[in-house]
């Protein structure tokens, strides 16, 4: 069991999560309030989207362990959300069988739950694992070893978890705030992991945009991005009183976040490594995630 929890790379999926929950909490607060168009929607649909999610989530991170092993065998474990160099396929813990099964329940699961959602639902969420999982980590496609293209890949996927969000309970999409705002914030907040494993990344042969074009180079290239991002949450706070106030909270306290690490990640890299804690950062937006799944919750519960 223990080896199956590894391969659910927790960290990694409550982050793709927090869009996920954000728009479905904003989504139940304006169909509750006449402000959004609804679909019919119930108790058991939003636990379907959830367990479409997860599955999802396990699947992708599961064919990312797969495709990963030259990397993660000479990986030193810092700075990760656990030592991959023991994940389960460098240690050869899981058979050939447990690797098919694992993938066949965890693909079929996401598609059936998504289903069982709504179609609109379905095309984002099966899309975003499209992306996530099979494009970026498939030996056939392989997106993360291309550069540009692997930062791409996960701000885009991200952003297509915000909209599969508010597809649960909506025909309405996000507005086009909070949909940039996450596109940069998810780029900029990607772009030092990519960064940190410039050194494993080479040694397995990978072109990343870290091997590519350097550490340095794309460290500083989250600069334009993240003023990129001071001005698009400057004006989602400011300049648009229409913007539901769950997406102000979160490009309120996403903007100065973005301003801090995007700072701190300059200041604490020392190659070949940001010498920088990523719970110092997790632990904030776990915490903010958490208020999202409660409101939306809430919100289902008081409508009910």
């Amino acid at each position: 069991m223990v080896k199956y929890i590894r391969l659910f790379r927790l960290k990694s999926t409550l982050i793709y999560l927090f869009p996920f929950a954000l728009a479905l909490s904003v989504g139940l607060e304006q169909t509750g309030q006449g402000t959004a168009r609804p679909v019919a929607y119930s108790w058991a649909t939003i636990v379907f989207a959830y367990m479409a999610y997860f599955c999802g989530s396990f699947f992708s991170s599961t064919l990312n362990f797969y495709a990963d092993v030259p990397a993660d065998r000479v990986h030193d474990g810092l700075y990760k959300d656990q030592d991959i160099s023991r994940q389960p396929f460098v240690t050869g813990e899981v058979s050939r069988l447990e690797t098919v099964l694992v993938f066949m329940i965890t693909g079929v699961g996401c598609v059936v739950f998504s289903l069982l959602v709504n179609w609109r639902f379905a095309v984002f969420m099966l899309s975003a694992v499209l992306l996530l999982g099979i494009l970026y980590s498939h030996p056939w496609f392989r997106f993360k070893e291309k550069p540009v293209l692997d930062i791409v890949t996960n701000a885009t996927g991200a952003v297509l978890i915000l909209y599969a969000g508010m597809a649960i309970v909506s025909l309405d999409n996000p507005p086009i705030q909070p949909i940039v705002f996450g596109w940069l914030f998810s780029a900029a907040m990607y772009m030092p992991s990519v960064a940190n494993d410039v050194p494993f990344d080479k040694a397995a042969g990978y072109r990343t945009s870290g091997v590519v074009f350097g550490p340095e180079r794309l460290l500083y290239a989250t600069v334009p991005l993240t003023a990129g991002i001071v001005a698009v949450g400057i004006w989602g706070v400011f300049f648009s009183p229409s913007l539901n106030w769950q997406y102000k909270l979160f490009l309120g306290l996403g903007t100065p976040a973005a301003v801090l690490a995007t700072t701190l990640v300059l200041l604490l890299y020392f190659p070949p490594h940001i010498q920088l804690n990523p719970h110092v950062f997790l632990v904030p937006l776990a915490c903010l995630l958490l208020f999202y799944v409660v409101m939306g919750f809430y919100t289902l519960a008081t409508a009910a």
